[in-house]
């Protein structure tokens, strides 16, 4: 009876040891997660503050909207046949 109950408390220290070091690994991805979300979030700041400079200095525009009318399509469609043409006239 003895040698079951060491068995026992022997399979149950080494449950409980796995499960601390499972728990370790979770704690220490949750924090390299927590440092890479950090970083990316400095990072995306310092673009943010750079964008920011360069539009309030005048040096950049913001992007135009996308426009639904098909004016510029149909243009596009125009510029390229007109640029074949020139290439065959030469």
């Amino acid at each position: 009876m003895e040698s079951k109950i060491a068995y026992l408390n022997a399979e149950l220290a080494a449950v409980a040891e796995k499960e601390k070091k499972r728990e370790e690994r979770e704690k220490k991805r949750e924090e390299e997660i927590a440092a890479t979300k950090e970083v990316e979030n400095k990072r995306y700041a310092a673009l943010q503050a750079q964008l920011t400079f360069l539009f309030e200095s005048g040096n950049i525009l913001p992007p135009c909207p996308a426009s639904n009318d098909e004016s510029d399509q149909e243009g596009d469609e125009n510029d390229k046949s007109n640029k074949e043409s020139e290439g065959d006239e030469e």
